[in-house]
C-alpha cells in the first residue's frame, strides 16, 4: 500500500477539477447548441408565418399559397393547409381587433369583447365565417349572434 503524501492529494484533485471542468464546458456547449436551436427554429416558424400572412394579405389564391410553402419551406401540403387555415382566422381576428380600436374601444374592453363573444373559437369552428374578411363590422355582428 502506498503512501498518501500531499503530492498525490493535489494530483488527485487536481485531475477530478480537470475532470469536471471537462464535464462543465461539455454541459455548457450542450445548453449553448440546445439555445442555438431554439432559435434557429423560432426564427424559421417566424419565417413561414410571415410568408403565409404576406401572400394571404396580398391575396394569392389558396393552392399557390400552398405550393410556395412546399417549395420555399419544404412544408407537406397538409401541414401547409393547417397554417393558412390558421392565418386566415388570425387574420380576421387582427381586422376585429383593429376595428374596435378604431370604433374607440380600450384593449381591455377589446378582449372582455372577444372573450365574452368567444371570437376565437367562432371563427375556427366556421368557416363561412372568413367571407367577412375585410368587412369587420359585418364580422362584428356576425359574432355576436
Amino acid at each position: 500500500m502506498s503512501k498518501i503524501d500531499s503530492e498525490k492529494v493535489k494530483e488527485f484533485l487536481s485531475s477530478g477539477a480537470r475532470t469536471l471542468a471537462a464535464y462543465a464546458l461539455d454541459a455548457y456547449e450542450n445548453r449553448l447548441d440546445e439555445e442555438g436551436s431554439n432559435a434557429f427554429a423560432d426564427a424559421i416558424e417566424i419565417g413561414i408565418a410571415n410568408t403565409v400572412a404576406a401572400l394571404y394579405e396580398a391575396n394569392v389564391e389558396d393552392n399557390e399559397i400552398i405550393r410556395v410553402l412546399n417549395l420555399i419551406w419544404g412544408i407537406n401540403e397538409d401541414e401547409a393547409t393547417d397554417r393558412l387555415v390558421f392565418e386566415k382566422t388570425q387574420a380576421l381576428l387582427r381586422e376585429l381587433k383593429d376595428y374596435l380600436r378604431l370604433q374607440g374601444m380600450s384593449s381591455k374592453d377589446i378582449l372582455n369583447f372577444m372573450r365574452s363573444n368567444k371570437v376565437s373559437m367562432k371563427l375556427r369552428h366556421n368557416p363561412d365565417l372568413r367571407a367577412l374578411r375585410r368587412k369587420p363590422e359585418k364580422l362584428m355582428k356576425a359574432v355576436q349572434e
